[in-house]
C-alpha cells in the first residue's frame, strides 16, 4: 500500500498536493481496485480547501490511452513525416542520450548545450525543477531555456528593481484593500481565488485592473476595463491621484524610499557627493535637508546621512554650487511626480479607455482602505512595455507604504533547508556567456538565469552568438509556448540532437530524436519545502508519496535526471543517484529526518514567527537594514536602469504594436489583440481530457457585440482572426464581459480528444487555432525581451 493514511479493504486513500501548478493545492487521492478514482481537497492543510476542475481530472490524465509510455527511438530524418518511432529499453535511450551529450561537448563545449523547460507555474516539472539547474550547471552550460520572459519575470525580478524582493506574498487575512491586476486567480489560482474572496466577505475592498469582467474582477469594488498594453499609463494616473490629493504615505516616502535624492535636470542623473566636491563619493547621494535649508550627503552603506536629525524634501527645486558652477537639481518625487501629472486620468484616458472618474475613485479606495495588499501576473508581463509598467506599478504600491507590513505584502519566513540549487557549479565567466544577456543585461538571462526560446533557435540557426547543438525538453512544448512556433520547428529541425521528457506526443516531442515517457505527479514522489501561496504554507514541509506505482514504463523527471547524470560522470552531485538521499540534506537544516516527514503525510510546518518591517531593523553594526537594493532604500528611481541607460523612472512607452504606435497599421487592422487563460487547462495541456474539453471543445475569440456586429460577427460562428503576421480560424464568443475593440484569443490548442471525436490543431497552420504565429517574436520589451502575446493589431472576419 502506498503512502495510505486510511484504508478499507480493497481501498485507500493518499495525503498529497495537486502538481499541475504552483498552487499547490492540498488533496487526498482515493484508490479503489488499485486504481485512482477521484482527488478532493484536503481541509485539514495550510494549503487545503479547495482543489480545480484540472486538479479533479487528473486520474483522466494518469489513465489516458495516449499517454507515452515507453522511451522511442528517432529512426528516420526530421523532415520525414513518418518518425518511424522505435521502442528502445530505458538503459539504451539513457546511454545513448549520455554519449551524444559528452560527444557534442567534447567537440563544441557545454554551452553548446541548452536545457527547457516547463513553467513551474502550469505544469509537474515543478517537482523537479531544482535537480534540472543543478544537473545543467553540473554538466558546466549556462543555458536553461524558460518562459519567465513571459510569465513570472515581472512580477517577481521586475518588481525587484524596485524592493529588492520579489513580489512578496499578499497577506489578504489582514488586508484592508487589495490591488488585483493583470491575473485572475479564479482561473489560474485557486487557492489565491478562495483567500480574495474570503477576505472580501469580511468587508476587504477589490481593485482589478483587467480588459475582461470575469471571476475574480468580475467581483471587484472597482474593475478598471484597460486596453491591453496601456497599463503603465494607467499606473501612472493613479500615482498621480495619490500625490495630487496627498493620499499617499509621506513618511514612508520620506524615509524609506530615494524618492528625497536629487536629480540633475538637465541629464536626470542621480546627484553624488562628486558632484558637488572632487573628493567627494560616487556611491553617496545628495538631499535637501528642510530643516538646515542645506543639502544632505546620504551614505548607502550605512544606510544614514552625514549629520542628525535630516528631514530630506520630496518636492524641491534647488540650484546648487560645484566647482563647475551651477547645478540645476529636484528630487526623485518631483520627477515622478512630473512623469505621472503627464497620465492624469483625465489626461490618459484616451490612452488606457479608462474613465477618469473610475481612476480617482480606484485610487481614493486603496488610500483610504490600507493597509493595501497586491498582486499581478501574466496581463501586465506580456507587453513590449512590461518591465516598466512592472515598475510603475511598484512604485504606486510603495507610495502606498504598505510594504512588509501586516495586511500588506510580506516577506514571510521559511523553513531552513539545504540549497540544492547547483548555482555555484557553474563558473561565473561561463554564466557571463548565457545566451540573450549581451542584449539584457538586466533581463532573465542575468537574472534569475534564463534564455528566451527565440534567442535559442537564433543560436540553433544562425550560430548567434555561438552555436547551440543540442537541446534537452523537460516538459516543455516549446513549439507552443514561443512567439513564433514556424522558426521553432526550423530550429528544432537543425538540432544536431534533441531530446524530450514528455507525457504525451507534443508538437516538439515529435520534433526530437528521443522521446522519453514521464510519470504524472500522482505516479511520483515529491519533497516540497514550501508552499508558496500562502502565508501559512510557508514553512510547511510535506513528503508526497506516489499514490500508484508508475505505469508501463514511466519515470520521473528526478529519476530521469539522477540517472543520466551519472552517466555523464556526475553521479557524485547527485547522490549515486540516490534521489531520497537527496531529500535528506535537503531537510537536514530543519532537523527533521525523510522518515519522519513521511509518518505525518500531510506534512509538518516548521515553527517560525513572522517579522514585519524587517526594513527597519538594525544589523550587527547598528545600522539600518533597508531594502535590498544598491541604495538601501525601495527605489522609485532605479540607479541599476540609469547605469544600464534605461529609464531610471518608469516611464511610459505605448505597446509596439497599437492603435497609437501604428496608426498606419491600425487602419488596416483595427482591433487589439490580446489573451487570457480560462479554467478548463493549463497552457498547450489537458485538452485531450474528455472532462475537461466537454466544456471547452474549440479554440475561441472573445468579442465584444459591438465589435461583433461592426464587423458582421455572429455568436458561435467560425471566424479568422488576422494580424499583420498570419491568421487562424477560431469560434467567436460574443459577450459583454470583454471591452469594444479587443479580440482575446487562448493560447495552447493542438491535442485532439478522441473520446469526444474532437480533432487536434496543426499549430502551423493558418487553419490551427494558434495565435503565436500572430505575433512573431521581433517585437520585444528592452529589458526582459518580452513579447507581445496581450498587445497586438488585428482584424476578424466571418471564415466563409
Amino acid at each position: 500500500m502506498i503512502g495510505s493514511v486510511s484504508a478499507q479493504k480493497n481501498a485507500y486513500t493518499v495525503r498529497g498536493y495537486c502538481a499541475l501548478c504552483t498552487a499547490h493545492c492540498a488533496t487526498i487521492t482515493t484508490v479503489e481496485n488499485g486504481r485512482v478514482v477521484r482527488l478532493d481537497p484536503d481541509t485539514d492543510h495550510p494549503n487545503g480547501g479547495v482543489i480545480c476542475l484540472k486538479g479533479k481530472a487528473a486520474p483522466e490524465l494518469l489513465y489516458h490511452p495516449d499517454r507515452l509510455n515507453y522511451p522511442l527511438k528517432r529512426t528516420r530524418p526530421k523532415s520525414d513525416p513518418d518518425p518511424g518511432w522505435q521502442r528502445i529499453s530505458w538503459d539504451q535511450a539513457l546511454d545513448d542520450i549520455a554519449e551524444r551529450l559528452l560527444a557534442i561537448r567534447e567537440r563544441y563545449g557545454a554551452r553548446a548545450v541548452a536545457l527547457a523547460k516547463g513553467t513551474r507555474s502550469g505544469t509537474s516539472v515543478d517537482d523537479a525543477e531544482r535537480w534540472l539547474g543543478r544537473f545543467l550547471s553540473a554538466f558546466g552550460s549556462p543555458n536553461w531555456v524558460s518562459t519567465t520572459h513571459v510569465c513570472n519575470w515581472h512580477k517577481d525580478t521586475g518588481f525587484s528593481y524596485t524592493f529588492g524582493v520579489n513580489l512578496p506574498t499578499p497577506d489578504l487575512a489582514r488586508s484592508n484593500a487589495f490591488l488585483l491586476w493583470g491575473h485572475n486567480p479564479s482561473f489560474t489560482s485557486l487557492i489565491l481565488a478562495h483567500d480574495i474572496v474570503a477576505a472580501k466577505t469580511r468587508g476587504m475592498k477589490v481593485v482589478a485592473v483587467d480588459p475582461r469582467r470575469v471571476g475574480i474582477p468580475g467581483q471587484a469594488d472597482i474593475l478598471l476595463q484597460i486596453r491591453p498594453g496601456a497599463d503603465g499609463a494607467l499606473a501612472l494616473a493613479l500615482i498621480h491621484s495619490l500625490i495630487e490629493e496627498g493620499w499617499y504615505d509621506a513618511a514612508f516616502v520620506r524615509e524609506w524610499t530615494n524618492g528625497p535624492f536629487l536629480l540633475h535636470q538637465k541629464t536626470g542623473a542621480a546627484l553624488t557627493e562628486r558632484d558637488l566636491t572632487p573628493s567627494g563619493s560616487t556611491n553617496r547621494y545628495v538631499v535637501w535637508d528642510e530643516r538646515s535649508e542645506l543639502p544632505a550627503i546620504y551614505d548607502p552603506a550605512s544606510g544614514a546621512f552625514d549629520r542628525e536629525n535630516v528631514r530630506p524634501a520630496l518636492f524641491v527645486k534647488k540650484a546648487l554650487q560645484s566647482q563647475e558652477g551651477e547645478i540645476p537639481c529636484q528630487t526623485a518625487f518631483q520627477s515622478l511626480a512630473e512623469l505621472a501629472a503627464r497620465y492624469a486620468p483625465e489626461r490618459s484616458e484616451a490612452i488606457t479607455w479608462v474613465a477618469a472618474s473610475k481612476v480617482w475613485k480606484a485610487a481614493h479606495l486603496l488610500a483610504h482602505n490600507r493597509p493595501v495588499s497586491m498582486y499581478m501576473w501574466n496581463g501586465v508581463g506580456q507587453h513590449t512595455n512590461a518591465t516598466q509598467t512592472s515598475r510603475a506599478i511598484a512604485a504606486l504600491y510603495a507610495l502606498l507604504g504598505d510594504i512588509d507590513r501586516p495586511g500588506g505584502n510580506v516577506v514571510f519566513p521559511k523553513a531552513p533547508v539545504n540549497d540544492v540549487s547547483g548555482k555555484d557549479f557553474l563558473a561565473k565567466e561561463m554564466a557571463a556567456q548565457r545566451i540573450g544577456r549581451a542584449e539584457k543585461p538586466l533581463g532573465p538571462p542575468a537574472k534569475p538565469g534564463n534564455c528566451a526560446a527565440y534567442d535559442l533557435f537564433t543560436a540553433v540557426l544562425e550560430g548567434r552568438p555561438y552555436p547551440v547543438k543540442a537541446l534537452l525538453n523537460f516538459g516543455s512544448n516549446t513549439v507552443m509556448s514561443t512567439g513564433d512556433s514556424r522558426r521553432a520547428r526550423e530550429a528544432f529541425r537543425s538540432l544536431e540532437f534533441a531530446v524530450a521528457t514528455e507525457l504525451f506526443m507534443t508538437p516538439t516531442a515529435e520534433l526530437c530524436d528521443y522521446v522519453l515517457p514521464a510519470t504524472s505527479f500522482l505516479e511520483m514522489a515529491n519533497l516540497t519545502t514550501a508552499f508558496e501561496h500562502r502565508p501559512q504554507g510557508k514553512a510547511h514541509l510535506q513528503y508526497r508519496p506516489a499514490v500508484v506505482a508508475p505505469l508501463a514504463e514511466r519515470r520521473s523527471d528526478s529519476w530521469i535526471i539522477f540517472e543520466l547524470a551519472k552517466r555523464l560522470g556526475l553521479g557524485d552531485r547527485f547522490w549515486e543517484g540516490n534521489v531520497e538521499a537527496s531529500y535528506a540534506y535537503e531537510l537536514a537544516p530543519t532537523g527533521l529526518t525523510l522518515e519522519r516527514l513521511k509518518e505525518s503525510p500531510g506534512g509538518i510546518t516548521v515553527p517560525v514567527k513572522p517579522r514585519y518591517q524587517k526594513y527597519s531593523e538594525t544589523d550587527e553594526k547598528d545600522f539600518p537594514r533597508g531594502f535590498a537594493t544598491s541604495c538601501k532604500k525601495v527605489e522609485l528611481y532605479s540607479h541599476l536602469f540609469a547605469a544600464h541607460g534605461y529609464p531610471p523612472l518608469p516611464d511610459y512607452e505605448e505597446p509596439a504594436m497599437s492603435p497609437f504606435s501604428r496608426p498606419e497599421l491600425s487602419a488596416e487592422y483595427p482591433l487589439v489583440l490580446t489573451n487570457a487563460k480560462f479554467t478548463t487547462f493549463i497552457h498547450s495541456q489537458q485538452r485531450a481530457l474528455p472532462s475537461l474539453r466537454k466544456s471547452s471543445p474549440e479554440p475561441t475569440a472573445e468579442l465584444h457585440p459591438e465589435t461583433a456586429a461592426r464587423y458582421g460577427i455572429k455568436n458561435e460562428e467560425w471566424i479568422i482572426v488576422e494580424s499583420p503576421k498570419g491568421s487562424i480560424r477560431v469560434r467567436a464568443h460574443v459577450t459583454d464581459r470583454i471591452i469594444p475593440g479587443v479580440v482575446c484569443c487562448q493560447h495552447g490548442w493542438w491535442q485532439g480528444c478522441s473520446d469526444l471525436k474532437l480533432a487536434g490543431y496543426n499549430p502551423y497552420s493558418e487553419q490551427g487555432a494558434n495565435p503565436s504565429i500572430l505575433i512573431g517574436s521581433d517585437l520585444r520589451d528592452p529589458v526582459s525581451g518580452s513579447l507581445p502575446h496581450r498587445s497586438y493589431l488585428c482584424r476578424v472576419r466571418p471564415a466563409g
